[in-house]
């Protein structure tokens, strides 16, 4: 049953929905319209559409080449290579009412949050728009569709489609008053996503042909299909398609509760949709304090031509909208391809004229007498006139035919395009050891240092791209801490440099502990975000066996199953177990325990019988000094006697000092092997439980089935 509106919320509801398309349409105006016209070009120039129609078909037209040399292309994909070997990693630090083994679980989350959304490839897709239009935008929010608990998407957004506040100066979203996101949705979309009163609401303004604006119904977007044109017979026109939806996202101050902390000061807003008693009593467990005051608050307001499909206080501290300008002046986000454009045309157009004189040159002309030439006329001479070896026969009594000579190449012409080529590498910073096309005779040290010289400009870029990662750090955090208030477990899989293997062990977090408290609370605490990158693909590995052999020249202990397991070799886990087990990194088996444990005490026992001589020893000495003593008419033989004891003395202190830590390694020893013994027996019982628990289960469904169907 469709819930019936007031005509007095209508009314509201319209001017709301008025109002919010005003601002929209604003915003849009400002300057919004002129960069949709730069994307569309840069867009253009970049997939090889450089000329203009109509420039093209008037040369075309007049017998003229007109080129396409796509320097953009090689440019921004050298660019885009730079980002692709430098993959995300975003940590965590504690800082505030933080810690250490709460930021891991942190760390753990985002992982598997950014892989779960292809983060590389959404993030590949948003930093080309940026070189390529000037502007890139993550959306980072929650989604409920594969989760009943919610969990965390970062999807990426055309930059056609966000509208940034048209007053910001700041690349930062946290500094913005509104963004608006404007898509278009069909009648199904907006039914399942904002209720299907909503969608009968808009089909009736349709079929009344009382719309707020004829432009929110008609369709103007980039397709595979091609671009497509609104309807222009008045009764199609209103056949429901398409429908524009605005979404704004703007901050207004309002009263509201914050957790605040009377020792350091620090306030964090209570999560939306949470009651005052439950703010109260969390709270009351962290030693903090409830307080209402006035404060921003972010309000989305959802509206399709005059319907208002959404308006309530969002359910986000922060707008979901996170940006990527490779440049950023003052409020003038703007991209590489924007300064490319006028030496990319002056290539295509020299380049263009070159050939056109060239053809020129091959085919001047000839001047000839009327009906003087042989088995030809005037107009198979100007068809084959360019014909290598072609033999001209004219007739007796007439001048003989007379090529015309062509004009002169322009002095310089050729240096124009050189120049035009040129300065595309120096605008962008792409020089030619960047793309792979310096010269051979250049060094490799001269070849590396071009290239860190290039990198250096292009780290900019780069540089920013690390701010935009920063923010989606943030905006993940922010999340997480607001809605993974639950107990949830998360995978975190690594490799063990000592055991050459890969581990999984799982991380959970919100766990209540039999003492109170709550083991990784991912809800509280104050947590900086750190970004960092690492190498991608194979290169990594290379670059870890590469350091790792630069390591033991220089005498580091690097094992050498370590080694083999960062190489290439088709077989390196077969041969790194072997060296980690034949040089005694692996886990012994029961055979070899009990070997070691007999070398052990067969050592111990040979320290004990040193001892043993080296006692009699001294008892002898002892009594050599005595009796040398006793004869000795000076004390001469009594030192000798004297010393030779003090020497068996500190040589039995020595091994003595040796047995004892001989005997200590080999308790500790046994003990740790015992330990494992009982960690590796109880984890095998546990297993065998779950196998048999998992079994009477699927047993008893069998016989549940079975007698269902008898």
């Amino acid at each position: 049953m469709t819930k019936k509106t007031s005509p007095r919320k209508k009314l509201e509801g319209k001017i709301l929905a008025r109002d919010n398309f005003a601002r929209f349409e604003e915003a849009n105006s400002s300057k919004h319209k002129d960069f949709i016209k730069r994307a569309i070009r840069n867009n253009k120039y970049y997939a090889g559409e450089q000329w203009k129609k109509e420039d093209k078909a008037r040369l075309d037209g007049e017998g003229r080449p007109a080129l396409t040399l796509n320097m953009i292309l090689s440019t921004v994909n050298a660019i885009i290579g730079e980002q692709l070997e430098r993959k995300v990693e975003v940590t965590y630090r504690p800082r505030d009412y933080g810690d250490e083994q709460t930021a891991f679980a942190l760390n753990t989350i985002t992982k598997t949050i950014l892989d779960a959304c292809n983060f590389d490839d959404v993030e590949e897709d948003v930093f080309a728009d940026g070189l390529i239009t000037g502007r890139g935008y993550f959306d980072v929010r929650m989604s409920f569709e594969r989760n009943l608990q919610g969990e965390v998407v970062v999807t990426h957004e055309d930059p056609v489609d966000i509208i940034p506040d048209s007053e910001a100066k700041s690349a930062d979203p946290a500094t913005w008053n509104e963004v608006f996101i404007s898509r278009w949705l069909t009648p199904d979309e907006i039914g399942a996503t904002y209720g299907w009163d909503k969608a009968e609401e808009l089909e009736g303004l349709v079929d009344s042909g009382m719309v707020g604006s004829v432009e929110n119904f008609e369709y103007f977007e980039q397709t595979f299909g091609g671009e497509r044109r609104p309807q222009q017979d008045e009764a199609d026109s209103r056949e429901l398609r398409r429908i524009r939806v605005i979404e704004r996202q703007h901050y207004r101050v309002d009263d509201q509760y914050f957790f605040a902390d009377l020792t350091t000061g620090a306030l964090r807003p209570v999560p939306y949709g949470s009651k005052k008693e439950e703010a109260e009593a969390f709270a009351e467990k962290y030693g903090l304090e409830v307080i209402k005051r006035k404060g921003r608050r972010v309000r989305m307001t959802v509206t399709a031509d005059d319907v208002v499909l959404d308006d309530d206080w969002s359910i986000y501290r922060s707008f979901t909208i996170v940006p990527f300008f490779p440049y950023f002046r003052r409020g003038n986000p703007f991209g590489p391809v924007d300064n490319l454009i006028d030496p990319q045309n002056l290539l295509n157009k020299t380049s263009s004229q070159e050939l056109h004189i060239v053809n020129t040159t091959a085919n001047s002309g000839w001047v000839i007498q009327e009906d003087s030439l042989v088995d030809m006329d005037a107009e198979d001479l100007e068809e084959r006139g360019a014909e290598t070896g072609l033999v001209l026969q004219y007739k007796r009594g007439y001048e003989k035919p007379d090529k015309i000579q062509p004009n002169q190449i322009p002095t310089g012409i050729d240096r124009i395009s050189q120049k035009a080529a040129s300065t595309i590498r120096e605008i962008s910073a792409v020089n030619s050891s960047m793309l792979g096309t310096s010269r051979a005779d250049q060094s490799g040290r001269a070849q590396e240092a071009a290239i860190s010289r290039g990198q250096i400009q292009v780290s900019v870029v780069v540089g920013n791209l690390k701010r935009a990662r920063r923010s989606v750090g943030r905006k993940i955090l922010e999340l997480v801490q607001d809605f993974y208030t639950e107990t949830r477990y998360f995978n975190n899989t690594g490799s063990s440099i000592m055991q050459g293997e890969e581990r999984t062990e799982q991380i959970g977090i919100n766990m209540p502990q039999d003492d109170g408290n709550i083991l990784n609370d991912v809800t509280v605490g104050d947590y900086a975000v750190e970004v960092g990158f690492k190498a991608a693909g194979g290169t990594m590995a290379d670059q870890e066996l590469e350091e790792a052999l630069r390591l033991r020249e220089m005498g580091v202990a690097i094992p050498d199953h370590v080694v083999v397991q960062h190489s290439n070799l088709n077989k390196r886990g077969e041969i790194a177990e072997f060296l980690k087990n034949s040089q005694g990194f692996g886990e012994p088996t029961e055979e070899q325990a009990a070997l070691e444990e007999l070398q052990v005490e067969h050592q111990i026992n040979m320290l004990r019988k040193e001892l043993e001589k080296m006692d009699a020893d001294i008892g002898v000495a002892l009594a050599t000094a005595k009796e040398k003593m006793a004869k000795a008419n000076s004390l001469e033989g009594f030192n000798e006697a004297q010393m030779e004891l003090k020497r068996l003395e500190q040589e039995r202190e020595t091994k003595q000092q040796e047995l004892s830590l001989r005997i200590a390694l080999a308790a500790r020893g046994h003990q740790n092997q015992n330990s494992m013994n009982d960690k590796r027996i109880s984890s095998q019982i546990a297993m065998k439980s779950m196998d048999l628990a998992y079994n009477a289960e699927n047993n008893s469904n069998t016989d549940k089935n079975n007698k269902k169907g008898d």
